[in-house]
């Protein structure tokens, strides 16, 4: 899948657009680190290009479930922090690229510089406790298949912690390390070795990341989506949307023969929280993660629109109608191009006339018939735009119910077959007493005022 647009990352909440709201990314992070959580924010922007990465992601995930305990790194976060800003600290004590000039150099510096020599002390001791863990973990892995993915990963750590420098500061015994070690252990780590000092961090943010993703499955029963090689499948089965308190799940099936399904329902009933939840999971299965689902088949997307919470562009000067337009045209586009599409639009064509909006969605919907390869899941209010898909076998229809009850209404949130012909926004306008604010105050007579 290509990369997707921050329109669709925060239309389905992948990452947060502001300060402390929730996220996919806020569901899925449990780092202990800043380097893992960097990490994770840049994993969760990329998707996979092809199905084997994806297959290859999902096997060192599901190694990091099954083992979890084996792949731990235990060390304090403090310690990792100190390590990184040691590494990235620019302590100028010497530049010397000799040896032997540098061990004089940062001898004359311990002595002229205590406060300074101490924060070098510090992070080689820090240094030295993160490869510790890094090597207690690397040991236990050597009793399992280590997934094709990190053995290049693996194999580097159990030959850098083996070399000569560092192999004698590896054992448990926690001596400290006396300001001759100091020195030696400097220009290793930071003159001769930088580069694979910089491997080592990035490695162990690696697998914050990945034993972050899998807490997140193992707490939350995720499902590992399968692909399929025919175009234009998805099905699901007990979807949920994660960031919900208690969600309803709910389950469909398109395939290339019925590959666009249209959803109906009243105000609040469920549409646009069920096309979040397709395109969240959908998005994961691509990042090779795991999903919020019991059970997911699907084919690969090249490209992944949603088309949820448009609204006027100032900068553009575009207007809710014409931000809609573009965003169709940009799926045309794709479409055109070949691009195996997964494309989620709630209310298509609400910024307009209903004539105009009737007109337009059904030029959509009819073009969008013409691309097999792809899935399209459309809401709409337009009852008229119904009746001439009726005996289309090409399209769906699903539906969420509302019960009309003598004290209002009820949603069940479950996804149905057919048509919900419900109107409720009269009732929700009188539940929330707008009428009654609207009538004024009948004592003063409209002449009075």
């Amino acid at each position: 899948m290509l990369p997707v647009g921050l329109h669709t990352l925060y239309e389905l909440q992948i990452i947060s657009e502001k300060v402390h709201e929730e996220s996919i990314l806020s569901f899925f992070d449990r780092t202990v680190s800043y380097g893992g959580r960097d990490l994770l924010k840049k994993m969760i922007r990329e998707p996979k290009e092809s199905v084997e990465d994806i297959i290859e992601e999902q096997e060192l995930l599901r190694s990091v479930i099954t083992n979890y305990s084996w792949w731990e790194v235990n060390v304090s976060h403090a310690y990792i922090a100190a390590t990184e800003y040691y590494y990235e600290s620019n302590i100028g004590h010497t530049m010397a690229q000799d040896i032997v000039q540098h061990w004089f150099q940062t001898m004359m510096f311990a002595y002229k510089n205590e406060a300074e020599f101490y924060l070098i002390q510090s992070g080689v001791t820090a240094t030295i406790r993160v490869f510790r863990a890094l090597k207690r973990t690397v040991w236990q892995l050597s009793y399992m298949d280590v997934p094709d993915s990190f053995k290049k990963d693996f194999e580097f750590i159990v030959a850098f912690l083996d070399s000569l420098m560092l192999r004698p500061y590896m054992q448990e015994e926690d001596r400290g390390i006396s300001k001759m070690s100091v020195f030696h252990l400097d220009y290793f780590l930071r003159k001769q070795c930088k580069d694979e000092f910089r491997r080592m961090l990035d490695i162990l943010y690696k697998l914050d990341a990945m034993l972050s993703i899998a807490m997140t499955a193992r707490d939350h029963a995720l499902y590992f989506p399968e692909f399929v090689s025919d175009d234009g499948v998805l099905e699901v089965s007990d979807l949920w949307h994660p960031l919900l308190q208690n969600p309803v799940k709910n389950g469909c099936t398109l395939t290339r023969e019925s590959g666009i399904c249209i959803l109906t329902g009243a105000n609040t009933s469920g549409k646009t929280t069920f096309l979040k939840a397709l395109g969240i999971s959908v998005y994961l299965a691509h990042l090779g993660w795991p999903v919020p689902a019991a059970k997911l088949q699907l084919s690969f997307s090249d490209r992944l629109f949603t088309s949820i919470h448009l609204s006027d562009d100032l900068t553009l000067g575009y207007s809710h109608f014409y931000n809609e337009i573009m965003r169709i045209k940009e799926i045309a586009q794709a479409l055109a191009n070949g691009k195996r599409c997964l494309v989620l639009i709630d209310e298509l064509f609400r910024g307009t006339n209903q004539e105009d909006a009737l007109h337009c969605s059904g030029t959509v919907v009819n073009g969008f018939l013409n691309y097999s390869t792809s899935v399209f899941v459309i809401s709409t209010h337009l009852m008229e735009l119904l009746k001439n898909y009726e005996k289309n076998p090409y399209i769906r229809f699903n539906c969420f119910k509302t019960m009309i009850t003598r004290d209002g209404f009820e949603n069940t949130y479950k996804l149905e077959d057919g048509v919900a012909t419900e109107k409720v926004g009269k009732l929700i306008m009188e539940n929330v007493g707008i009428p009654e604010l609207l009538e004024g105050n009948k004592s003063i007579k409209p002449s009075q005022r």
